[in-house]
């Protein structure tokens, strides 16, 4: 592998890092009942507690013997998922002895054009985060052409014919890209269980972003299932407004003229290092709301742990398993082996429920260890001993 490559490698691996800080199973918790005063409170809770969480199949299988350039095409890394998510496989592709290169495919250029910037910088895989293949089908074909195969990491192959070597799947029912539909289910779960079915939320979203309009949706859904609590409002904002903090005031601002009691983000960040968590605990008057956050990053969990105003509870996703998962599914494509299903655990978690020691959300798994147990290396060749005279 050239130098270039690995310091392309290197830069693109620590740009995906920054990005996250400012920034993806699923089998199905029963629906609770829908009259509070027989329990759906309660239910609803345990559903929000238990979450969506499946092991994978425990087959070994041979890990190639080539380091692999692997490229990662994400979706936006604005986003705080999709960063976290190519951050988790960058990671997991380092920790396996390969090399990473992080291309932002929510560039203005497109996920076509990152596809053809991944073959020109001699990757030998690509794992794409979040795209289904329809609508791609020209790059792909040049991608065949090159002999790179293509791991879906969420999204599906939906072309005709068939495009991608392995599309990675929580459950054997349940695609990777379901995620922001859970997160909306669970964030329902837990406010209608915790406010006691008479749930008034204040739910925010990115206007035109496609993931915080689906955790919006879902959650909003799930709640008319549900059936009781409402929606007070949905309060879009822009990426500038949470670039430089001063969506917070909207936020609170919002909160009290519609008389919510609970508050939805679509992302943890927003209210760690985003000042929201901060400003809710400053007003009196949305103190004492509940607020559901998405991610379990450590900072999002020192906060719950610590009881403060701000933050009562945040869907967790084990990011880590997942990105393994990627790596998994690349070594069975060399293998010639199909791939198995990921896993992977989402919960919410609050200061008495799923909540680790330390740290960040996992799923109380060892992702790597998990994983690297299945995977046989190749004996190294023994060397001859020089003969003593």
């Amino acid at each position: 592998m050239s130098k270039d490559f690995r310091l392309i490698a290197l830069a693109a691996t620590l740009t995906v890092s920054a990005l996250a800080l400012v920034g993806c199973s699923f089998g199905g918790a029963a629906e609770p009942s829908a009259d509070p005063s027989q329990g759906g409170a309660q239910k609803a809770l345990d559903a929000a507690y238990a979450g969506v969480r499946a092991d994978n199949s425990l087959v070994s299988v041979d890990v190639p013997e080539a380091v692999q350039n692997v490229a990662i095409i994400s979706c936006s890394l604005a986003i705080p998922s999709c960063a976290a998510s190519a951050q988790a496989v960058s990671d997991a592709v380092v920790l396996a002895g390969w090399w990473p290169m992080v291309i932002d495919g929510g560039d203005p250029a497109g996920p076509g054009q990152q596809i053809r910037t991944a073959v020109a910088q001699a990757a030998t895989v690509i794992v794409m985060i979040d795209a289904n293949c329809k609508g791609l089908e020209v790059p792909y074909d040049e991608v065949a052409l090159s002999g790179i195969p293509v791991i879906a990491l969420g999204g599906d192959d939906d072309c005709t014919p068939k495009r991608l070597a392995a599309v990675t799947r929580w459950t054997p029912e349940h695609a990777v890209g379901m995620r922001q539909s859970l997160v909306g289910e669970l964030q329902a779960d837990y406010a209608f269980g915790k406010i006691g079915g008479e749930a008034k939320a204040l739910v925010l979203t990115v206007a035109g972003d496609p993931t915080t309009t689906k955790i919006a949706t879902s959650f909003a859904a799930k709640l008319k299932r549900l059936g009781a609590g409402t929606v007070s409002q949905t309060l879009e904002l822009t990426a500038a407004e949470i670039a430089d903090k001063t969506f917070t005031t909207k936020v609170i601002e919002a909160a009290k003229s519609s008389g919510a009691n609970a508050i939805i983000v679509p992302a943890d960040e927003w209210l760690t290092s985003g000042g929201l968590a901060a400003a809710i605990a400053r007003d009196a008057k949305t103190a004492k709301l509940v607020v559901v956050g998405y991610g379990g990053t450590a900072t999002a969990l020192d906060l719950i742990r610590s009881g403060r105003a701000g933050l009562t509870a945040t869907v967790g996703q084990a990011f880590d398993w997942m990105g393994w998962g990627a790596v998994d599914a690349i070594v069975r494509v060399y293998a010639g082996a199909p791939t198995v299903v990921i896993g992977d655990a989402m919960q919410v978690i609050d200061v008495d429920h799923n909540m680790p020691e330390t740290g960040k959300y996992t799923g109380g798994v060892d992702a790597q260890e998990k994983y690297t147990a299945l995977w046989v290396r190749p004996a190294p060749t023994p060397t001859a001993t020089p003969q003593q005279n």
